[in-house]
């Protein structure tokens, strides 16, 4: 691993400005708040901080994307791709499908490697998948495991662009709380590739016959591979981007800038929907060119936003003595379905 990363989107500001652009002609993506996904009666809760990106399939079959030009990649070179998905309990279809999750773009928007799942009616399964054409490329290598529902996994995908029909993709696929797959589930070899230029998350490619909510979030894009997060819920934490630290109450017993660059500046906020427009309304703030840490406790009570500035910023918090209050998905999503904060 290589920090900072190439591109990194957590979606905590609960919108895509993250990304370039958004087409989503059937209003099947946003971007919910926890307590939103609190409503539902399933354990549904964002695989960190307060939001993330939601697709509803709802019987239509519009594309529901985002799109980043930052994700480009030039011939001969290879890249890491890592996100974390989740589909819905009610997640059906009625015939077998086959839908783009993260698609790898050219010119002409042409499609040379793509990251995707398939629904097989006749067992009820769902498979991720990987697969690489010079256009037009579908999943169609596949991990075998079949994917359960209301469980969030981390797909990575290894991609090395060839135009002479040498290029690779391979697939590591790890569920929720388990070590780290180190070993692909599925490649695919010999593949003609044109240059990326863009890449496209979201939902691509599904009959209407398809159905459910799938959340998607922490995509992430490096020269390395970045490995599955194993505990989701630690008692120390590193942010790499601005984001949600914790949502609710709790506190901080210790908070450190990692890096070195003049410029980098850390401000804590109490709050879990993002909200720093008060610029002097912040709990604490670390600055490089004056005090790089502080020791607590530091307390919140609507949440913990985590502030970043500057060139490549990272955080280092550390809940010595006391996890936050709502520290699982159970109890983020039981404490979304009261509301939040009051």
């Amino acid at each position: 691993m290589a920090f900072p990363w190439i591109f990194e989107s957590n979606f905590e500001a609960g919108t895509n400005g993250e990304w370039d652009s958004e087409t989503d002609a059937a209003s099947q993506l946003d971007f919910p708040h926890y307590t939103e996904l609190g409503r539902y009666p399933w354990r549904a809760a964002p695989h960190s901080g307060a939001y993330c990106m939601r697709a509803v399939l709802s019987g239509g079959t519009a594309d529901a994307v985002v799109s980043e030009g930052d994700i480009d990649i030039a011939d001969t070179v290879t890249r890491w791709f890592r996100f974390n998905v989740w589909f819905s309990p009610t997640f059906d279809a009625t015939a077998d499908d086959t839908v783009a999750l993260f698609e790898l773009q050219g010119s002409g928007n042409a499609v040379t490697a793509s990251v995707g799942f398939r629904y097989v009616a006749a067992t009820d399964v769902i498979n991720i998948g990987i697969g690489g054409a010079a256009s037009g490329a579908v999943p169609g290598n596949w991990d075998a495991a079949a994917i359960e529902r209301n469980v969030w996994y981390t797909v990575e995908a290894k991609v090395n662009i060839e135009t002479d029909a040498s290029g690779t993709v391979d697939l590591y696929v790890t569920k929720d709380g388990l070590n780290g797959n180190t070993t692909a589930v599925a490649s695919g070899s010999s593949i003609t590739n044109i240059a990326v230029t863009h890449g496209v998350l979201g939902i691509q490619d599904h009959l209407a016959t398809t159905t459910g909510v799938i959340l998607i979030d922490d995509f992430v894009m490096d020269d390395a591979q970045l490995f599955h997060v194993r505990d989701r819920y630690p008692f120390q934490k590193v942010m790499t981007k601005s984001g949600h630290a914790f949502v609710g109450p709790g506190q901080i017993d210790i908070a450190a800038l990692l890096s070195t660059g003049a410029d980098n500046v850390l401000k804590l906020y109490d709050t879990d929907i993002a909200l720093v427009n008060d610029d002097q309304g912040f709990v604490t703030e670390l600055d490089m060119s004056a005090f790089s840490s502080v020791e607590g406790p530091l307390t919140f009570y609507r949440g913990c936003y985590c502030e970043l500035a500057g060139t490549s910023p990272r955080a280092h918090l550390i809940f010595e003595n006391k996890r936050p209050q709502h520290w699982t998905d159970r109890e983020i999503h039981d404490y979304g379905l009261k509301g939040g904060p009051r």
